[in-house]
């Protein structure tokens, strides 16, 4: 099925670069070259909350906090730290006091679970529901520590983008990784087209729809919050950086001061901009089987793989809960279409592994392997809620 191309992606939101760093020492900044465990969470705060604290208040504001995570002074551990905090309060699910250096210090060391879906992730601002527990910063600061250090601070290290190596991180960001690995997964050579290396360091990212932006610097904190291809190189942190960018720049960020990276309305625009193309949608919900509306599906999905042409998709709120394995407001992406067998091959950006207890189906799930699972189109059209499709019509501006 790998030579051709359907991309699924979500009607509710779910969320690189060779620069060189020019990174100031602050105290403990030779936390990178440190051997064995990483320093606690706490002490970390203890030694970096005052560098932070720019006004002196005792208290970390939401401006303070974005500007540690821009500042490239911070890395490594100091990095990880600001990266787990910036995590907790950018998701908003958190009822949060004064974010105080006590308040950090004294956080529980591991996270209450609040479900047993595979899927499910704290960190992913696409999911509704909100939590009652306090957060955990060490779990989250942990996991920053072992990304940072397993980052290339290669653009292509490996010459090429892999599809093996992308995964959605912890930011709800699925619209973008979904698409990205669907078009590193069609053709890897045109998305590292996509990228020009400048003589200064800095990276000029060429959208599709004709669109340049210059990234100058990521820091270790980008590192940490954003999608990474890891040992891959940070092309998709850069891409992804980029991303951001453009719709910042063209529309207001919503309630919560996220990007709109995360609105379920810029499902389509997530192809028109990074392919250049506009689309078309689908809606599912009333294809029922045997129907005209079903044969005019197989024949755009045999269309657009034939044409390579990405399409995309995604699950309505509360699908885990007719699913075990699939996640509701999640999009997916499709690897391929066999018209023989009428199954459609999907990826999950999230990378997960399941099990169904029983056989393949709508009531036990579907085997997943790295994110990869086969679905009948039956199927597909009682949990997914609709289809975008790439059109040949070019959206460049």
């Amino acid at each position: 099925m790998k030579n051709a191309l359907l991309v699924l992606d979500l009607v509710a939101g779910c969320v690189a670069f060779a620069d060189s760093f020019a990174q100031q020492s602050t105290p403990a900044d030779d936390a990178s070259v440190r051997s064995g465990p990483p320093t606690p969470f706490a002490q970390v705060v203890k030694e970096y909350f005052s560098h932070w604290d720019s006004n002196g208040d005792g208290n970390l504001s939401k401006d303070e906090i974005k500007a540690a995570v821009a500042n490239p002074k911070f890395h490594d551990e100091a990095a990880a730290a600001i990266a787990a905090i910036e995590l907790v309060v950018r998701n908003g699910k958190y009822t949060l006091p004064l974010i105080a250096e006590d308040y950090l210090a004294s956080s529980p060391s591991r996270e209450q679970s609040t479900s047993d879906e595979q899927t499910d992730s704290a960190d992913d601002v696409s999911k509704p529901e909100k939590f009652n527990h306090p957060p955990a910063f060490q779990p989250r600061y942990l996991y920053a520590v072992r990304k940072l250090h397993r980052a290339s601070r290669d653009l292509f290290p490996q010459s090429l983008p892999s599809f093996d190596a992308i995964h959605q991180e912890r930011m709800g960001d699925c619209p973008f990784v979904s698409t990205v690995g669907a078009m590193v997964y069609r053709n890897p050579s045109a998305v590292k087209a996509m990228f020009s290396q400048n003589d200064n360091g800095s990276t000029t990212v060429s959208f599709g729809d004709g669109r340049r932006i210059k990234i100058v610097r990521l820091t270790d904190a980008d590192i940490a919050i954003w999608s990474s291809a890891g040992t891959n190189g940070l092309w998709l942190t850069v891409l992804e950086k980029a991303y951001r960018r453009i719709l910042t720049a063209t529309k207001h960020p919503d309630r919560q001061d996220r990007p709109n990276i995360y609105d379920k309305f810029n499902s389509a625009r997530t192809i028109e901009i990074l392919d250049g193309h506009q689309t078309r949608r689908v809606p599912l919900r009333r294809i029922r089987p045997g129907s005209p509306q079903l044969a005019a599906l197989r024949k755009d999905l045999n269309a657009a793989q034939r044409e390579h042409r990405l399409v995309k998709a995604g699950t309505p709120p509360g699908t885990k809960k007719i699913t075990p394995g699939i996640a509701g407001d999640h999009a997916y992406a499709i690897l391929g279409y066999n018209k023989e067998t009428d199954l459609v091959h999907v990826w999950n950006p999230h990378g997960n592994n399941f099990t169904p207890k029983g056989p393949d189906g709508l009531q036990n799930g579907y085997t997943t392997k790295a994110g990869q699972f086969d679905i009948p189109l039956r199927d597909f059209l009682q949990i997914f809620n609709d289809v975008i499709f790439e059109t040949q019509t070019s959206n460049r501006r």
